[in-house]
């Protein structure tokens, strides 16, 4: 895996520990271990990484305590949905390469997937 480039708006002790934490393996390890909580949820986990390692997103996401983010709509339920009404040939994705590669994919899995 390639190591992450250092982050130059943290300060001394947040470097030094990124110093230890070089790539994303590093840095999911290390939030696993200091928030307990993120074992249990992917979302919750990808919000803590990109509060904690990505400058640019960490300036626009303030910190939700968990408790509220377990009792919110799960993000695997919304995408379920989504996929739900997509199939259904109703709201597509208004980008032509995502259609396209979903469209292609539909098509794959038709052939490989007997239907039942």
């Amino acid at each position: 895996m390639e190591a992450l480039t250092p982050i130059i708006w943290l300060d001394q002790a947040e470097q030094r520990l990124l110093e230890r934490l070089k790539t994303v393996k590093d840095r999911v390890e290390y939030l696993l271990e200091v928030y307990p909580e993120s074992r249990n949820d992917d979302f919750y986990l990808w919000l803590l990484y990109v509060r904690t390692f990505d400058k640019n997103l960490s300036n626009y996401i303030k910190f939700i305590p968990y408790r509220l983010i377990k009792n919110a709509v799960k993000f695997e339920t919304i995408s379920r949905v989504r996929r739900k009404i997509q199939e259904e040939g109703r709201l597509l994705p208004t980008d032509p390469k995502v259609l396209e590669k979903r469209r292609r994919l539909s098509k794959i899995y038709q052939r490989v997937i007997p239907r039942v």
